[in-house]
């Protein structure tokens, strides 16, 4: 495990830097239970108590926080280590499981190329956990399951360095991309404005300017080929580009202004559920049916196919109100549903 440097373990000469972290490990080791003077005096190597108490004594003054618990019979007092020094390089085992957490949704609403970077992170992490906290993050670790999303691994692992590069530089940006249904990929002249993941669709978008046809595309990340970023300045409109990231759905967007969906939700165990978790849609808001069983949702989008696509998940239970032209284009495709099933072969 790498060890903070001596120069920042102040030791105000009552006790060696290498005692000091040697006692630190052995009071995270301890966990909850905390461990007593006599016994972190044994562990140390038959030390005296009075060094035992430098320890504890220089550890608070450089920030560490321990409760003092009295436990045992007859009554000892027990050291919990409740917080690290100011050099303490300790990862907590809430701040891994963040790691894995974010790790597994990446891979379930980003790319499995997120993942992997941040499982790299991850291990760098490990190198600086307690042995109990390894431990307890390796039971949690087994506890942890996302769903729902997609798989959506990137053929092109090199392409997320370039990618960052455009974005913090703002450059044009020449991207091969594979559309799908085609028959070979294109070249296309873009300047990147934002990675966006989306959880309704499952997967990652580059959300770029087109120069020459003026209009923001959204590109899914595993469809890009290659990435060159130029030597050109690029430069897009800001306030479209910042509209079509905020009101993209399942990775549609376009150039125009959102418009205003609305829409009915029958079902009590709906109406339950976006009280306690909204969906995450554009201006989302919800108003309860006095009947208790239904209520009106109401969110912005700047595409008709995301908006659809996310109601017609209802089937029966939802309704569109307005606009007309999405009510339309959602009867249509029910029709289109419904002839499916009741086409003889």
């Amino acid at each position: 495990m790498p060890s903070a440097p001596s120069s920042s373990i102040q030791t105000q000469g009552l006790v060696g830097s290498d005692r000091l972290r040697e006692a630190l490990a052995l009071l995270r080791e301890a966990g909850a239970e905390g461990i007593g003077r006599e016994k972190l005096r044994v562990r140390m190597g038959g030390l005296s108590l009075r060094t035992v108490d430098r320890a504890i004594l220089v550890l608070e003054a450089q920030g560490a926080r321990f409760d003092r618990v009295r436990r045992g019979s007859p009554p000892v007092i027990h050291f919990v280590l409740k917080k690290g020094p100011s050099w303490d390089e300790h990862v907590s085992s809430e701040a891994r499981m963040a790691l894995r957490v974010a790790g597994l949704s990446l891979a379930q609403c980003g790319t499995l190329l997120w993942q992997d970077k941040l499982e790299a992170l991850e291990r760098l992490a490990s190198e600086r956990m307690s042995t109990r906290d390894r431990r307890l993050f390796e039971n949690l670790k087994k506890a942890v399951r996302v769903q729902g999303g997609v798989d959506d691994p990137i053929e092109a692992p090199d392409i997320l360095e370039p990618i960052l590069k455009a974005l913090d530089g703002r450059r044009e940006t020449e991207v091969i991309y594979q559309a799908a249904g085609a028959d070979a990929a294109t070249a296309h002249r873009v300047v990147p404005y934002a990675l966006t993941h989306d959880l309704f669709s499952g997967g990652t978008f580059l959300l770029v300017w087109d120069p020459a046809r003026r209009l923001p595309k959204h590109l899914r990340q595993n469809r890009i080929v290659s990435v060159k970023v130029t030597a050109r300045a690029g430069a897009f409109p800001e306030e479209l580009m910042a509209r079509a990231a905020r009101y993209q759905i399942g990775g549609w967007t376009s150039a125009e202004p959102p418009f205003q969906v609305e829409a009915l939700v029958r079902g009590s165990h709906w109406i339950q559920a976006f009280k306690e978790a909204p969906p995450a849609l554009p201006d989302f808001q919800t108003f309860p049916g006095e009947d208790g069983a239904s209520a009106r949702v109401a969110f912005k989008a700047t595409h008709p196919n995301g908006a659809s696509r996310w109601i017609m998940q209802f089937g029966a239970a939802a309704e569109v109100l307005a606009p007309a032209f999405l009510r339309d284009e959602v009867i249509a495709q029910f029709r289109k549903a419904l002839a499916a099933y009741e086409r003889v072969d």
